[in-house]
């Protein structure tokens, strides 16, 4: 990757002597920005451009040729890349659109340019993208034309050109530096998990953000971020269900592609924007030092700043501690009203004397019980006691001494922040919600960057017997299991509440009675999946007379729903009352592969759609990190007289699910549904599973 971005010599394909001509703005770019390498313009016609000769073949190029950029009709790219195969060119930047983007039928197209550079070992990037930047050698390949602007800390990645040059210009306007810049457009070669490993490696590079539409290569991009301890932030659009497929288990029915694409995020680290604004929030967010604590200081200049900090520390999780009370004692003396509480946080309303404000800042910092500050002003001219631009270098000075981050919201009119942020290289924030959710990124990321290390833990179990149950099915042409979806959890240690088959009514009474009442009847049948909607379950039977009549009426429900299903008889389980009901399932993700699930079980699952889930392998910290991640997490504790539910039992069950997946890849969806955890918290069983195989 690294020849991409700093080659020797480039050849500009697509250049005429016309003032329009596109491929001769390349070659401006590249002077204007002064690259280091060699410049050639490659055209149909001789010519000069610049005082550069036109080529009309790479082969007349005198010398070697590291890299090309392609800015021609799709169809002439085939033949010229070929030459630059020949040519000893092994980089190539394809900013020429009209492939698949434009028609299904130039995939052909697109598939003669990959045989292409597979032939001759060319990495490429693109096509239909605007190309790449590096203002660490004056590399600027838009076919738009740019002037320079400023370098820094981030290296911007953007599947789409228009989008780029947006978030180009919002981080100029934010003070926000960029050293790289990379547009994927079509992804057909290098990907943005390609350029992340590299990344990874350069030393201008100290975080990374990201705008995506799609992840082709899912497990590809976590593996990169894996590799990294930069900050890798990402947008990614393109967020709804409608490629989404209704699949057969209730598992991938909730497991929506948004929702695999937050879990896999979150698994990695990777802080997620919501915005082209809050990129821009979070390039500036890691400019400040790591947060290695979520306690925060608030000081404002309002109430009104207060409670809305408040607020936003509380629903990110952020605490606010008490002030010392001397701080409190001494810091009353300054402020004249004296009709204001002083708490945490610290409404300091009229108080304008700088110089006390960098006191206050100076104490807190050096307070072990705080982890950052958040400092609010309103910008307003001619106020008593300096100017609010005298602060920026101290606070930058004492944020950098301390290794403790300050997030500075500065409000007032957009010409005079402009004006102040233009002047500083401090990281401003346009409002207190934003600054907090700074502190949060910083401290959310701290705390996950750490885990991008954890390896998974795979549980052994019995693969010869689970590959036979498979094999069998598929012997038999059949991809949906019901029973032997329960084998196959008894296989690798999942708890399964006992069941026993009966073929007609006076088995099944008399199985229920060697049980013992309450029981509930299940059909059992491998046509039917999901029992509940076929009319095929019956609850709380408390004698022979009503399973005898159950019997009757589950078998007659699910022959009337399922006509062509085999019908075998039913299960009879023993009824378990005042138990939780949970869901752990699998789902297979195109992008990403095997997704364990976990959540709220039962015959509801669609419709509360409580869940967490994460790609498997898992880590135990990515199994903790499901049990507290659904909103009704409050279950699994203490509840009603219920003891609270045995989490490491839960990790455990989800750590064998997650072996099971990686190890078996025919496995598509898998459901334990549900999942009973009953008052003791301990003795918890499967009461159900499903399962769907792929066929071979």
């Amino acid at each position: 990757m690294k020849t991409l971005f700093f080659p020797k010599s480039i050849a500009v394909f697509g250049v005429s002597e016309s003032k329009t001509n596109f491929g001769r703005s390349i070659v401006k770019n590249l002077i204007d920005f002064h690259f280091e390498g060699e410049i050639y313009a490659i055209g149909q016609k001789p010519g000069q451009v610049y005082g550069l000769p036109i080529h009309t073949s790479i082969m007349n190029v005198p010398g070697t040729v590291e890299s090309a950029i392609f800015l021609i009709p799709a169809q002439t790219i085939p033949p010229l890349l070929e030459e630059c195969g020949q040519k000893g060119v092994r980089r190539a930047i394809i900013s020429s659109g009209g492939f698949s983007e434009f028609s299904a039928d130039r995939k052909g197209l697109e598939n003669q340019v990959a045989g292409i550079a597979e032939r001759y070992g060319i990495r490429f990037i693109g096509p239909n993208c605007l190309g790449v930047i590096n203002q660490d050698n004056g590399m600027c390949l838009p076919f738009v034309r740019m002037s320079r602007f400023p370098t820094g800390p981030v290296a911007l990645m953007t599947q789409s050109g228009g989008v780029g040059l947006s978030l180009i210009n919002n981080f100029t306007g934010n003070s926000i530096g960029i050293n790289k810049y990379v547009s994927l457009g079509n992804k057909l070669n290098v990907d943005e998990g390609d350029i992340i490993e590299f990344l990874e490696t350069d030393e201008s590079t100290k975080m990374m953000c990201l705008y995506l539409e799609e992840i082709e290569r899912g497990r590809r991009f976590m593996d990169a971020v894996r590799k990294t301890t930069k900050p890798v932030i990402v947008y990614k659009a393109n967020t709804t269900a409608s490629g989404a497929k209704m699949a057969a288990s209730h598992t991938a029915a909730v497991a929506n592609d948004d929702a695999v694409v937050d879990a896999a995020m979150r698994q990695v680290g990777v802080v997620r924007a919501h915005g082209l604004l809050e990129m821009a929030v979070a390039a500036n967010a890691f400019k400040m030092p790591p947060m290695k604590g979520n306690r925060v200081a608030v000081i404002t200049p309002t109430g009104g700043h207060a409670v809305i900090c408040a607020d936003e520390c509380e629903r990110l999780g952020l605490e606010l501690p008490a002030f010392p009370q001397k701080l409190v004692e001494d810091v009353e003396k300054h402020v004249r009203a004296g009709v204001i509480k002083l708490q945490n946080p610290m409404d300091l309303g009229d108080m304008f004397d700088f110089e006390m404000y960098a006191t206050i800042v100076l104490r807190l910092l050096q307070e072990p019980t705080i982890d950052a500050l958040m400092l609010s002003f309103i910008f307003l001219d001619n106020i008593p006691g300096g100017t609010i631009g005298n602060i920026f270098p101290m606070m930058k000075k004492l944020m950098h001494d301390f290794k403790k981050p300050i997030a500075l919201c500065v409000a007032g009119n957009a010409n005079d922040i402009n004006r102040i942020r233009s002047n500083n290289d401090f990281p401003i924030f346009e409002s207190p919600e934003q600054a907090i959710q700074a502190l949060a990124m910083l401290r959310w990321h701290h705390e996950f960057v750490a885990r991008r290390a954890d390896e998974p833990e795979l549980i052994e179990f019995d693969r010869p017997a689970v590959q036979e149950i498979i094999d069998n099915a598929l012997d038999q042409d059949r991809t949906e299991l019901t029973s032997e979806a329960a084998d196959i959890l008894k296989c690798i240690g999942v708890p399964m509440i006992e069941d026993k088959c009966a073929a007609d009514a006076d088995a099944a009474a008399a199985v229920a009675a060697d049980l013992g009442f309450p029981v509930v009847l299940k059909i059992d049948s491998p046509d039917i999946l999901h029992k509940t909607e076929a009319g095929g379950v019956a609850l709380n039977l408390q004698n022979q007379v009503q399973v005898r009549e159950a019997f009757a009426s589950i078998t007659a429900s699910a022959k009337a729903k399922f006509p062509d299903a085999a019908i075998r008889g039913v299960t009879i389980q023993k009824m378990v009352s005042n138990a939780r009901e949970l869901l752990l399932g699998v789902n297979t993700n195109e992008q990403f592969g095997p997704v364990v699930v976990f959540g709220v079980g039962g015959i509801f699952v669609e419709a509360f759609r409580d869940i967490t889930m994460r790609i498997a392998p898992l880590t135990r910290n990515d199994a903790l990190d499901m049990l507290d991640g659904i909103r009704a997490k409050n279950i699994l504790g203490e509840f009603r007289g219920m003891a609270a539910a045995n989490r490491e039992k839960l990790v455990e069950l989800l750590l064998k699910l997650s072996s099971l997946v990686t190890s078996c890849p025919r496995i598509r969806e898998l459901d334990i549904n549900p999942l009973l955890v009953p008052a003791d918290g301990e003795s918890m069983a499967a009461a159900d599973a499903r399962m769907v195989i792929s066929a071979r």
